[in-house]
């Protein structure tokens, strides 16, 4: 664990047996019910002392039980893991791209299904519930998931549906020209990527032709480089409750990346699942994050739309594929080129492919932030690095790699 503020160490049997009991008997809120009424027992073991506990679902909360036996799924952490995850700072997608958790018994897609539960009860994070959005502001008033701003619109009110809402979508910020100059600058980028070269994310179709779907080295190209600082972007993170700043300086080569939408992609990320930004770990020592996305194509089911969940930046939500039937539907705002979307990294998303098979589709150039102070728990670069290191720049599906675990 990282020495800043670090925490005293926690002991496995007196937590579950003195403060974890003590925050579950104090919790007042449940699970809803539908996400509860997924969840089968779950059995964690200590690697280096061999400890056990099962967590179990009961009338929309959880129960600890010493000992694995009547757990479906049984995972094995070692001890600074668990307590990792216990404090928010590891994930349930960290773990299994990082190779730190055993699958002793059962499916590890089931650790992905409890994460929201575990942080319920580890730090009293409350679980997405659709029933129970209030999408009203400090003022009361009710916005509209779908509101396009303009650059000059009351940036009050602009803070306010941040806040509310998650994410902002604001119209023409970006000129013709610029996103001509952006769109010239990405397809060199597209061009020189390389499968394997460790700064871009590569995809196959279901020809087995691989595919470019995002470089992380944008910061090389001079108007990309060009956007930190920018003052219209700037503007936009200042509307944050909290001090922001890039997660990357402008001098970086990768503090800009730039992703493409490509049809038919059978393996890879190309397209993902809802998520939250930060779902690779660190969300207690990174966040709040947000991500400020420039539209090069236009944000449509046909060319592989965005969708965001209104009112879900504070909350949590199981793993989800986008066309699952028990997923939700989300918000598409129907951004244009020269657009921006800029949204909270916890805030829940999620980015289907392309229902169209014809050019133009969805391409955008990212910039992060994070708030002043933040830092890698583990000490390392950025905790989507878990996501490179194969030889043809493929980053496999978590069902995929959670099944060899």
């Amino acid at each position: 664990m990282s020495t800043q503020n670090a925490p005293e160490r926690r002991s496995f049997r007196q937590y579950h047996a003195g403060e974890l009991l003590e925050r579950l008997r104090e919790q007042r809120d449940r699970l809803p019910s539908d996400y509860a009424a997924t969840l089968r027992p779950l059995g964690i073991r200590i690697r280096e002392t061999g400890e056990e506990v099962t967590y179990s679902e009961r009338d929309r909360g959880v129960d600890v039980t010493p000992g694995v036996e009547a757990a479906s799924t049984v995972v094995g952490l070692s001890e600074v893991s668990w307590e990792h995850l216990t404090r928010d700072l590891e994930s349930s997608a960290g773990l299994i791209y990082g190779n730190r958790v055993e699958r002793i018994r059962g499916d590890l897609m089931e650790l992905m299904q409890w994460e929201p539960a575990l942080r319920w009860m580890f730090v009293r994070r409350p679980v997405y519930d659709e029933s129970a959005v209030d999408l009203r502001g400090a003022s009361g008033r009710q916005f509209d998931s779908c509101h396009g701003f303009r650059p000059d619109d009351d940036k009050e009110e602009m803070k306010e549906y941040l806040r509310a809402v998650g994410y902002l979508w604001i119209r023409g910020l970006f000129s013709p020209e610029e996103v001509a100059t952006l769109q010239a600058e990405a397809n060199e980028l597209r061009d020189e990527a390389v499968e394997g070269d460790q700064q871009s994310w590569w995809g196959k179709t279901e020809e087995g032709q691989s595919v470019v779907c995002r470089v992380l080295r944008a910061g090389t190209k001079k108007k990309m480089r060009s956007l930190h600082g920018d003052d219209r972007i700037e503007r936009l993170a200042a509307l944050c409750d909290v001090p922001m700043a890039t997660k990357q300086g402008p001098e970086d080569k990768d503090g800009v990346t730039v992703l493409w939408k490509q049809p038919g992609v059978a393996e890879g990320l190309g397209d993902l699942p809802w998520h939250r930004d930060c779902g690779m770990g660190g969300h207690a020592s990174m966040c709040p994050t947000a991500v400020m996305s420039l539209f090069l194509g236009p944000n449509t089911p046909e060319a592989g739309e965005i969708r965001f969940l209104p009112g879900s930046w504070q909350t949590s939500l199981a793993f989800a594929e986008g066309g699952a039937p028990s997923a939700p539907e989300g918000v598409a705002p129907p951004a244009l080129p020269g657009d921006v979307t800029f949204h909270y990294g916890d805030g829940l998303h999620v980015a289907p492919p392309p229902t169209g098979t014809e050019e133009p589709f969805r391409s955008c150039v990212l910039i992060g932030y994070q708030r002043v102070g933040a830092h890698h728990h583990l000490g390392d670069r950025h905790y989507n690095d878990l996501l490179l290191g194969s030889e043809d720049g493929q980053i496999e599906h978590m069902s995929k790699v959670a099944d060899r675990r």
